[in-house]
């Protein structure tokens, strides 16, 4: 009796290959945002969350369409991010059979996706026409957005990411996963910015480490071979046995 090796390159395994597209589909998506009020709206500065209300009145009275454009990409890196995680959960699934790595990868990756999407649409909504005269409470509704795709994203991209380190144990190189543990501490270091400014720049640390590691990650995984498996072949009849 032979054997036949069997590779599980099924076409269930095929999705594997977006996983690079996705990932840098996200990271261009989000830097397009970050260049388009320069863009757009030269000279125009962005306020800081914590400054005074006149400068946050300023810039959303001469930069609003800049804006609206800037929350448009974002929203388009987030829903990149929210096809992404559901990837790279099918993949961990089916290349590790640690289901709560995965399902904290889906949990993580969706909840990031969700945050980013909802701080794009409220920060549209403060930059639509008229938005910006209702006073003092537009420093309360520029609030909303940063706390959205701040601490409340960090907190859940840090879940995304040990999802992932935990589920690729042995799949991916040591330094790759040790990177991975850095870049989720330094995403949960960023969530007390809600107590204290002082934990600020953890966040653009935490976002730009992890677009690259995500790429880097991806084109890991697409890479990766199905598993082989053995079945039985056709018996031969043995010329020494006739």
């Amino acid at each position: 009796m032979t054997h036949q090796v069997i590779r599980s390159d099924s076409p269930a395994e095929r999705p594997r290959k977006m996983l690079i597209i996705f990932a840098t589909l996200h990271f261009v998506f989000f830097f397009a945002s970050l260049i388009a009020i320069p863009m757009f709206a030269p000279g125009a500065r962005i306020p800081n969350p914590f400054g005074n209300d006149e400068g946050v009145r300023v810039f959303y009275n001469t930069a609003s369409s800049a804006i609206r454009v800037c929350d448009f990409f974002q929203l388009e890196s987030a829903l990149c991010l929210a096809v992404l995680s559901p990837l790279l959960s099918d993949a961990l699934s089916t290349l590790n059979k640690r289901s709560g790595a995965a399902w904290m990868t889906l949990a993580g990756g969706s909840g990031a996706a969700v945050m980013l999407s909802l701080a794009a649409l409220v920060s549209w909504a403060v930059a639509s026409p008229g938005a910006s005269d209702v006073g003092p409470v537009l420093h309360v509704f520029q609030f909303i957005p940063f706390l959205l795709g701040g601490p409340a994203w960090a907190g859940f991209f840090a879940i995304f990411v040990a999802g992932i380190c935990m589920g690729t144990s042995g799949i991916l190189p040591r330094w790759l996963r040790g990177a991975g543990i850095f870049i989720g501490c330094v995403s949960a270091l960023a969530t007390p910015v809600l107590l204290t400014i002082v934990f600020a720049p953890y966040l653009p640390v935490a976002r730009f480490l992890g677009f690259v590691w995500l790429i880097v990650v991806s084109v890991y995984l697409a890479r990766q071979r199905g598993v082989e498996t053995t079945r039985p072949g056709p018996l031969r009849a043995d010329a020494g046995s006739i």
